[in-house]
């Protein structure tokens, strides 16, 4: 691993089986999120994660949550990935599930840039 900038991706949207939006699940994919950022950090890994950066101001924000803003999350994420300099991508265990984390997997491969696995990164190397 080389120092640098690293996209964590990261599953955040979760919805019931009729299709609506659940805060409460993604509030926990949010603390979860913060929990496995944290363990990259202390392992020497430059992250950038949306779900860390935009989630406190969905929240926080109501026309956000009345109106079920997603898309413009969507739209900010493809922002950062076309217009940063990344070492590569770190998928979060459970990525295959989250089509977001599959969109942004695929512009990264598309970029060429290297594509690593969260668990992988956590056996690897030593915390700081």
């Amino acid at each position: 691993m080389t120092k640098g900038l690293y996209y964590f991706a990261h599953p955040y949207t979760c919805r019931d089986s009729d299709g609506n939006y659940v805060h409460a699940g993604e509030e926990a994919n949010f603390r979860l999120c913060c929990v496995r950022s944290g363990e990259l950090l202390r392992r020497g890994f430059n992250i950038y994660s949306p779900v860390i950066h935009s989630h406190p101001i969905h929240i926080a924000t109501p026309e956000f949550l009345k109106n079920h803003e997603h898309e413009m999350w969507y739209e900010l994420d493809n922002e950062f990935i076309a217009r940063t300099c990344w070492n590569g991508i770190i998928m979060a265990p459970e990525w295959e599930k989250s089509t977001g984390c599959t969109h942004e997997k695929k512009m990264f491969e598309d970029m060429g840039l290297q594509v690593f696995y969260y668990q992988n990164m956590i056996d690897s190397c030593e915390v700081l």
